[in-house]
C-alpha cells in the first residue's frame, strides 16, 4: 500500500507513528532510567502500537480489496507488521517486569495490544472492504463496471483497470493539455506497455 496514493491524512498518521516509535526505541537504549523516562517509553510504545494497529489493519483490507505488487511498498508494510510485533513485545515485557503479580494490568496490556487492531479492522472492513477501498483514493472513483475506475489527475484522466491504486490492465489516459491526446492500451504497475495504441 503506497501511502502517497491514498488519502493524505494517512500520511499524517504514519508520521505520528514513526515519531512515537522512534521516541520509544531511543528510550529503550537509555541505560539509567528513572520513572519519568520509563513512563514516556511506555506511553510512546502504546501510542505507536495503536498507530501501527490502525495502519496494519488498513493494510490487510487494502491488499485484499485492491491487490498488491511485490515491491518496496509491500516490503515496507511488512516492516510495519514487524514493528507492531516489536512494540507489542516491549509492552508485554514492561508490564511483566512492573506488574508481576497484578493480573488486571497484564490483561489490560493484552487488550491494549489486540483491541485497537480488532476495532480498526472492523471499522475499516465496514467502510472500505471490496470496491469501497477506492473511497481512500483522492483521485479515483468506481464505475458501474467493478473492474473499471475513473481517475482524475492534474495532467489528465485515466479510465480503466486498476490494481493497488495503480493503472494496471487495459485502460485509456486522456491528457488535459488541450491537445486532446489520448493513450489507450495495456498498463503494468502504473506504466504504459510499449506497442499499445496512441491516438492524437
Amino acid at each position: 500500500m503506497n501511502i502517497g496514493l491514498v488519502h493524505p491524512y494517512l500520511s499524517y498518521l504514519l508520521y505520528f507513528v514513526i515519531l512515537t516509535g522512534l521516541i520509544s526505541w531511543i528510550g529503550d537504549f537509555i541505560k539509567i532510567k528513572n520513572d519519568s523516562i520509563t513512563l514516556v517509553v511506555i506511553i510512546t510504545n502504546i501510542l505507536s502500537l495503536i498507530g501501527f494497529s490502525i495502519i496494519n489493519s488498513l493494510f490487510l483490507i487494502f491488499i485484499y480489496s485492491a491487490g498488491y505488487f511485490l515491491n518496496y511498498d509491500f516490503l515496507i508494510n511488512l516492516l510495519f507488521i514487524g514493528i507492531y510485533i516489536y512494540c507489542a513485545n516491549e509492552i508485554l515485557k514492561a508490564c511483566n517486569e512492573d506488574f508481576r503479580d497484578n493480573k488486571i494490568f497484564k490483561l489490560l496490556a493484552k487488550l491494549i495490544i489486540i483491541g485497537p487492531f480488532i476495532v480498526s479492522f472492523v471499522v475499516f472492513y465496514s467502510l472500505f472492504y471490496g470496491e469501497k477501498i477506492y473511497k481512500l483514493s483522492p483521485s479515483c472513483e468506481n464505475t458501474n463496471d467493478p473492474k473499471i475506475k475513473v481517475c482524475k489527475y492534474s495532467k489528465g484522466t485515466y479510465i480503466g483497470e486498476m490494481k493497488a491504486f495503480k493503472r494496471h490492465g487495459q485502460g485509456e489516459y486522456i491528457w488535459n493539455d488541450g491537445t486532446g491526446g489520448t493513450w489507450k492500451g495495456k498498463w503494468i504497475e502504473g506504466k504504459r506497455v510499449p506497442h499499445a495504441q496512441t491516438i492524437k
